[in-house]
């Protein structure tokens, strides 16, 4: 097998770990309407459930970054995909007791936090660079692409065989995906893939240090090389806020202002993962025009406050200028998202630093959704409308501009990796 094939069916065997990944994470999100009128579940409990996912998959990506870098990748996907497959075949048995559900997703939240990481890992030391940010893009289709997969999935099984048929045949799917990878994994473990690993270390320049002055400036220097990244870190928080919320609350702002039925407004939001696919491949040609991740987030967040503005000076307009204002603003930040926590840590991939950092990105975006989800409804509550809410999306817009616009400042005066 030639080296540009083992990439190929290295970067499909991501797209299909990532699919899967996606599946069993949304197939709860899915089907808790369902859930609910069936069981008698509160909502409450149902949405206790889901934040607990949320919260686990967040925090989950620190622990996991740091394991990404210190173990064998391959090993931790498919632990993962045995852990999300098992999560999912008990939960139907689960939503009896919400002590059972909460604690269940909450696993599930951290299996599903063992998969970004070490696939980043595997594919920025595995790739060259370009290649590398292309392997991202797939991988971030085929996720979109499984959000749509999942809510059809379910649709069928409620209306013909029941929704805890979904649970059973996505956990199928997850020990399918973990045969495959393990299979695939054992027969090209001889291979040299692209470029290798040559993690850095220094020694402790610490008191009492035995250590050169020499190496302690170059840990020193090291440390700094680093720092552009904390700007970043705060913009994909700001990412969160706005990717995720919209995401939650599309529907409700496009029943409250345009007056869509409740169909017509969820039928909107189940055009977002399409939008997403067109805003990555928007992103990755204005990113190979401005020359790198930042430079492109810069002109994305730009974008986004455009339409922000447009919708504040409106007041959200009609249904056929508000509609498209929204879509495009998910979509910058959808675009925004693959710039910032999916390519740039390519950069890394000598580092030794990839996978922990690529976690650390990741978890920057929950932080930012856990803050969106519930800030965005009190809002709305407290001042009784929508134009509150576009306001804060201008304000974080722009704060989002100004720390990336700091970050290139930054990385300008250091020596940024790359």
């Amino acid at each position: 097998m030639t080296l540009h094939s083992r990439n190929i069916n290295l970067v499909a065997l991501s797209c299909g770990v990532y699919f899967t990944s996606y599946l069993t994470r949304k197939a709860y999100e899915a089907s808790i309407l369902a859930i609910c009128d069936e069981t008698g579940l509160a909502r409450t409990a149902a949405g206790l459930a889901g934040t607990a996912t949320v919260a686990l998959y967040g925090i989950g990506q620190l622990l996991t970054g740091w394991m990404a870098d210190r173990l064998n990748s391959r090993h931790i996907v498919l632990a993962a995909l045995l852990l999300t497959a098992a999560c999912n075949a008990v939960l139907p048995f689960a939503v009896c007791s919400v002590v059972a559900l909460v604690a269940l997703q909450a696993l599930n939240g951290f299996a599903q936090a063992m998969f970004w990481p070490p696939l980043v890992k595997i594919l920025a030391t595995d790739l060259s660079s370009e290649r590398y940010k292309g392997a991202v893009f797939a991988v971030n289709v085929a996720a979109n692409m499984a959000i749509v997969a999942i809510f059809a999935l379910v649709a069928v099984c409620v209306r013909f065989m029941g929704w805890q048929v979904s649970f059973w045949l996505v956990a199928g799917i997850a020990l399918a995906m973990a045969a495959i990878w393990g299979t695939a994994n054992a027969m090209l473990r001889a291979r040299p893939y692209g470029r290798p690993e040559t993690p850095q270390s220094f020694p402790s320049c610490g008191a009492g240090s035995t250590a050169e002055p020499s190496h302690c400036d170059r840990r020193a220097q090291g440390v700094r090389r680093y720092l552009w990244l904390l700007p970043v870190a705060l913009a994909i928080v700001c990412i969160g806020v706005m990717r995720d919320g919209i995401e939650v609350w599309v529907p409700s702002i496009v029943s409250d202002l345009y007056g869509l039925s409740a169909s017509g407004s969820t039928a909107s939001v189940a055009l977002l993962p399409l939008f997403a696919v067109a805003s990555m491949a928007g992103a990755r040609a204005l990113r190979r025009t401005l020359g790198d991740e930042i430079r492109a987030a810069v002109a994305l967040f730009t974008i986004g406050l455009c339409c922000t503005a447009a919708l504040l000076a409106v007041h959200g307009g009609s249904l056929w200028t508000g509609l498209p204002l929204l879509a495009l603003l998910s979509a910058s930040m959808h675009g925004a998202n693959l710039m910032l926590v999916c390519e740039l840590p390519g950069r890394f991939a000598g580092s030794g630093r990839v996978g922990m950092l690529s976690g650390l990105l990741n978890a920057c975006v929950y932080v930012g959704a856990a803050v969106s989800i519930y800030g965005f409804a009190a809002i709305h509550e407290h001042f009784n409308g929508w134009q509150p809410v576009f306001a804060l999306w201008a304000a974080v817009l722009a704060v989002a501009l100004v720390l990336c616009l700091w970050s290139q400042t930054k990385c300008k005066a250091e020596s940024c990796l790359r």
